[in-house]
């Protein structure tokens, strides 16, 4: 029962923009009444406001997470699944990567399990569609987009950590889009 590429054509509605244009703050997480942030495609999403990177690490640490600043990224860990926020002063993070170490297919697994979550605290809208197509992916390496994110999907193997990385990066940066 997976309509994952139904839900891409209806990826940019405006009948949310009412929910979306009432709440600037949104300091850690959902502000407004949710029907559940699961992936499903079951009907339309709530479409959450922007967080900074400093408030979606501020929202992962209210979670349990390990937050630490490594080079140009903010890490927020818990177990095998990490977030890494490219950090700087862009109304959203220009990069958000979710990683879960260990063997691929295992790894691969565990990412799936953790997006659908990791997605809903770091504000990404289409945060359903996103989880969706990860799960689409079987383990296979791969690259869509969805809403304003470019999405990226790798398994790292002959590496000191290896594991399943999903990398988002927003379309609409146009300076500091990148660690350096």
């Amino acid at each position: 029962m997976v309509l994952g590429t139904a839900a891409c054509s209806g990826g940019k509605s405006d009948d949310n923009k009412p929910d979306a244009a009432g709440s600037s703050n949104g300091s850690s997480s959902s502000t407004a009444p949710s029907t559940g942030a699961s992936a499903s495609s079951s009907g339309p999403e709530e479409k959450l406001p922007d967080l900074t990177a400093a408030q979606v690490v501020t929202a992962f640490a209210g979670k349990g997470y390990q937050c630490s600043t490594d080079e140009a990224y903010q890490t927020c860990a818990q177990g095998v699944t990490s977030i890494q926020v490219l950090i700087g002063k862009q109304p959203r993070p220009p990069v958000i990567s979710l990683q879960a170490t260990g063997v691929a297919a295992e790894a691969t697994t565990k990412l799936a399990d953790f997006a659908p979550q990791a997605l809903e605290l770091a504000h990404v809208n289409p945060r359903g569609q996103i989880a969706d197509w990860l799960k689409q992916q079987q383990g296979k390496a791969g690259q869509t987009t969805a809403g304003n994110w470019t999405v990226e999907f790798s398994t790292e193997a002959d590496t000191d950590q290896p594991g399943a990385i999903l990398t988002l990066t927003d379309k609409l940066c146009k300076a500091d889009c990148g660690a350096e």
